[in-house]
């Protein structure tokens, strides 16, 4: 067997191992392929009714906005009536205040008038008698 021989049959024996790998190779990318496709069935298949349902939980979520958007407007005049009621005991309070300190001068003048009263007739019993 001369040189040229052999080298042609390391070239073949080569061949034969790179053609084994290749063909390992492309099974496996088969393999891949197939598995990415189910993925991707089973994907379509569960995005259609979370989809769905997204669309649901969005129109919900803009029927409740809707409410609290027709809402604002009674909490805005329920605050206000509560400020008003707040105001109105504010001075509902100080008239209080201001008729019972006008309660209290009036005790004051009326015992002081009184003690007055009695030290004037004291006074004139005194110088009659």
């Amino acid at each position: 067997m001369d040189i040229v021989t052999a080298v042609w049959i390391v070239i073949a024996v080569v061949l034969v191992v790179v053609s084994f790998f290749l063909i390992q190779t492309l099974i496996e990318i088969r393999r891949a392929a197939i598995s990415a496709r189910g993925l991707l069935a089973r994907i379509d298949t569960d995005l259609v009714p979370v989809t769905r349902d997204l669309h649901e939980v969005l129109a919900d979520l803009r029927v409740t906005t809707r409410g609290i958007a027709s809402r604002v407007e009674d909490v805005k005049s329920a605050m206000t009536a509560v400020g008003d009621t707040g105001r109105n005991i504010s001075m509902i309070n100080a008239a209080i205040g201001n008729v019972a300190d006008l309660l209290s001068r009036v005790s004051l003048l009326s015992t002081g008038a009184k003690a007055a009263g009695q030290y004037v007739c004291d006074r004139i019993s005194r110088k009659r008698g």
